[in-house]
């Protein structure tokens, strides 16, 4: 996989988990703590595969590892500026 690509692959999965843990607070702000918690579980089953392939992500390209887990990559903030839910 060429670093442009993975690039681009590794910032759609960072959305991805950006947005499911915005849909999380979404439904912890707006639900039952047991709605919460059976939601906050079933999301987590979608984010650890993502996890997984970010971590593929970087182990063929550890340039790309951000720095908020040792890497040394700056993840861009204008990736993140489509929100789905923002807490007030």
């Amino acid at each position: 996989m060429t670093n442009d690509d993975a690039q681009k692959l590794s910032i759609l999965m960072l959305q991805i988990n950006a947005l499911m843990d915005q849909s999380t607070a979404f439904v912890q702000d707006k639900y039952s703590e047991e709605e919460f918690h059976k939601y906050r579980l079933q999301a987590g089953e979608v984010m650890g595969p993502v996890c997984n392939i970010l971590n593929n992500i970087y182990s063929g390209h550890p340039d790309l590892k951000p720095t908020q887990i040792g890497g040394t990559y700056s993840i861009p903030d204008d990736i993140f500026k489509n929100k789905f839910y923002e807490r007030k």
